[in-house]
């Protein structure tokens, strides 16, 4: 681990600077203004309808960051901030950057939080139910996730999967990265109505419509899954941090009903080490989730334990990477 000292301190303290520059440039369009141009603040100010003062300190920081270059008063995009920044697309990280936007007001309510605990009543959840916030989150999601998604599918047994639940799926990044492994799967992915309208584009995209089917499913607030029975195996993937104990302990039963026998839930979690202060990504992962949720991050053997008291048996795990843990069992 990195020495402690002021330096690395004073840029701890100092990071939440340097983020919302980046999240505001992103959000206000700054990035994408600029595309492959250079252009004077004003200039972009004018575009955007920005305050041109503002606009200028803030391009002003962004190449203090890196992000921007400035030759004589015009600013550009540094070398791959275009790539990454300014449209969405293949590499892009457009989406996930305003998802990030949309936590920072829950970030400054953590001191309040770790004083009071998590409020008793929390607002509207908007990253389910405003369409744009709910679209940068699921887009976000699968430009970050189709890595692990392909990942995944290198190191989960498809041998005999004719149909597959992929309950919260969100973007349907693991059936698209599945059905290039096992070309004779059928997958129903399970979600809620403003998340499967992003994933019906990436389906689309993929020319998966024959084999992805979405349905929708409140899967943690109903009784039943509701989405048909005898499927060979579900994937619960990054899911179950978004809830507490038991609306996961049920989720988990709730799966167990829809499984033939024989058939597999695989479970893949940002989780932590038995010893709850390691891997750091989880940790860190578990404050954002004390901030905007009821969740958290889970260890092995709490989520083995739901498994075994739905009925699970064979239940064998191992860490895919710091952010993922792989658990398998059998109904």
């Amino acid at each position: 681990m990195p020495e402690i000292n002021q330096d690395r301190l004073i840029s701890m303290a100092a990071g939440f600077q340097y983020s919302k520059m980046l999240l505001a440039a992103n959000e206000l369009g700054i990035f994408r203004e600029l595309g492959g141009k250079s252009r004077t603040a004003a200039e972009v100010a004018t575009a955007l309808r920005l305050d041109p003062e503002a606009a200028g300190i803030l391009m002003g920081g962004l190449v203090g960051l890196g992000l921007l270059t400035c030759k004589a008063g015009r600013y550009a995009n540094a070398p791959d901030v275009k790539k990454y920044l300014t449209a969405e697309g293949d590499g892009s990280m457009v989406c996930i950057t305003r998802h990030m936007n949309h936590l920072y007001g829950n970030w400054g309510s953590l001191d309040e939080i770790v004083r009071k605990g998590r409020p008793k009543r929390r607002g509207p959840r908007a990253l389910l139910d405003d369409r744009k916030h709910n679209r940068d989150f699921i887009c976000g999601m699968f430009e970050i996730g189709m890595g692990t998604a392909k990942l995944l599918a290198q190191n989960i047994d498809l041998k005999g999967v004719k149909k597959m639940a992929d309950i919260g799926g969100g973007p349907a990044q693991y059936p698209i990265a599945f059905s290039q492994v096992n070309p004779e799967t059928q997958f129903v992915v399970a979600d809620l109505p403003n998340t499967l309208k992003v994933a019906r584009e990436y389906v689309k995209k993929f020319g998966l419509t024959k084999r992805i089917k979405l349905m929708e499913c409140a899967f943690f607030d109903v009784k039943d899954l509701g989405i048909g029975e005898d499927y060979d195996m579900a994937l619960l993937s990054q899911v179950l941090h978004a809830e507490d104990d038991r609306k996961c302990a049920e989720l988990i039963k709730k799966t167990y009903r829809i499984l033939k026998p024989g058939g597999r839930l695989v479970i893949n979690e940002n989780a932590l080490n038995e010893d709850r202060v390691s891997p750091p990504p989880p940790l860190i992962f578990a404050v954002n989730m004390l901030v905007g949720t009821s969740g958290r991050t889970f260890t092995v053997k709490e989520m083995s334990r739901w498994l075994k008291d739905a009925g699970f048996k064979a239940i064998k795990s191992r860490r895919l990477h710091e952010r993922s843990v792989i658990i398998e069992a059998e109904k």
